[in-house]
C-alpha cells in the first residue's frame, strides 16, 4: 500500500511539472517581439504619436483617461486603437472585438491558433500567428500573439474606414528596449541604447518577472516599491485599500468609479501632504487612492503610479539596463 501511495505521489508530482513547464512554454511564447524600424539615421528617435482618450468618471471629465496608440494590421483597410499600458504583462488583441471582424474578413479567422508545448496534451491557450503591427516608423512582429479571452466590445457592423479599439500594447512589447515617452508632445519612441541629450539623472530600477517597470520611493525614511503602469492614467498614486494609512490618514476627497478589465469599482482618495521621492524626483501634496476591491492592483508591489506625476515631462525607460529617468 505504502509503495502505491509513492507511486502515486511521485506521479502527481510529475504531472504537477508538466503543467508547470507547459505552462512556462504558453506565457514566455507570447514575449518575442521584434520591433523593426524603418531605414533612416540611426541616431534618430523615430518619435510615433499616441492619443489621450476623455471621458466623464464619477460626474468628473478627465481629458486624459487613457493613452491609445493607433495601428495598422497587415490585411485590414481599417485603423486599429491599441491601449498603452505597462502595466499589461502581454501584448495582444482582444477576443470579443477581433471575432466581430470575421463577417468581412473570414480569413481572419484562419489566423486563431491553439498553443501547444511539446509537453503539454490538452488544448492550450488561443494566439493570432502571424501578427505584425505597424505604428509610425515600427512594426511590432510576433508569431504568437497574444488573445485577450472573453474581452473587448463586439462590433456588430463596421466600414473598412472605421477606426476600432483592438487591444492592449503592455509591457512585453519593450523588452530588452529603451521606451521614451514625451507626455506634453504626446509622443514616444522606442530604441536600442539611450540617447544622448536623456542619459542624465537616471536612477535604478527593477523589472517584475513580466517585464513591467518598479520605481524606488522614499517617504519619512522608509523605502517602498511603486509599479509603474501608464494603464492607470489619472492616478499620481493607487494602491490596495488596506495599506492606504501608509500614505496618509487624512479623510476622503473624493471617490470614482473606474473600470478594470471590464469589471467597475470605487476608488477613493486622499492627500499625501508629506514630500517624497519617486524615481529620483520629489513630490508633494499628492493624492493617493485606495483601491477597496483589489481588481488591476499588483499584490506584489507597494502602490502603482500612474502618468499624473508625469504629465508634463518625458520620461526613459532602459528595459535592459533597468534605468529610469525624467527630463
Amino acid at each position: 500500500m505504502k509503495k502505491i501511495i509513492k507511486i502515486g505521489s511521485l506521479a502527481l508530482l510529475a504531472f504537477i511539472a508538466v503543467c508547470g513547464i507547459s505552462y512556462m512554454t504558453d506565457t514566455t511564447a507570447y514575449t518575442n517581439w521584434e520591433i523593426v524600424k524603418e531605414p533612416g539615421d540611426s541616431n534618430t528617435i523615430a518619435w510615433t504619436t499616441f492619443e489621450w482618450t476623455s471621458g466623464e468618471l464619477s460626474g468628473q471629465h478627465f481629458d486624459k483617461l487613457s493613452m491609445n496608440i493607433p495601428c495598422k494590421i497587415d490585411g485590414y483597410t481599417n485603423t486599429f486603437t491599441f491601449q498603452f499600458d505597462l502595466g499589461a504583462s502581454f501584448t495582444g488583441v482582444y477576443e470579443n472585438t477581433f471575432s466581430s471582424l470575421f463577417t468581412q474578413h473570414p480569413a481572419a479567422a484562419n489566423s486563431i491558433k491553439r498553443l501547444k508545448s511539446r509537453l503539454q496534451f490538452w488544448n492550450g491557450n488561443r494566439y493570432f500567428e502571424n501578427f505584425n503591427l505597424h505604428f509610425g516608423k515600427y512594426t511590432a512582429i510576433n508569431k504568437i500573439a497574444h488573445i485577450f479571452e472573453g474581452y473587448g466590445e463586439k462590433i456588430a457592423a463596421f466600414n473598412n474606414n472605421d477606426t476600432i479599439h483592438l487591444g492592449t500594447i503592455g509591457a512585453d512589447l519593450f523588452k530588452n528596449k529603451v521606451l521614451l515617452i514625451d507626455y506634453p508632445n504626446m509622443q514616444f519612441a522606442i530604441a536600442d541604447h539611450i540617447p544622448n541629450e536623456y542619459k542624465n539623472n537616471l536612477v535604478d530600477i527593477e523589472t517584475d518577472k513580466s517585464g513591467r517597470v518598479i520605481l524606488p520611493m522614499k517617504m519619512r525614511n522608509k523605502n517602498y516599491r511603486i509599479m509603474f503602469d501608464n494603464g492607470s492614467s489619472i492616478f499620481p498614486i493607487i494602491t490596495r485599500a488596506e495599506n492606504i494609512s501608509t500614505y496618509s490618514t487624512l479623510p476622503d476627497m473624493d471617490t470614482i468609479q473606474i473600470s478594470s478589465w471590464g469589471k467597475v469599482h470605487g476608488v477613493t482618495g486622499k492627500l499625501i501632504t508629506d514630500t517624497f521621492e519617486l524615481a529620483g524626483q520629489k513630490f508633494s501634496h499628492v493624492k493617493v487612492y485606495a483601491n477597496h476591491s483589489g481588481l488591476g492592483i499588483d499584490k506584489e508591489t507597494d502602490a502603482m503610479a500612474g502618468n499624473a506625476l508625469f504629465w508634463n515631462k518625458t520620461i526613459i525607460i532602459d528595459f535592459k539596463n533597468k534605468k529610469f529617468g525624467v527630463k
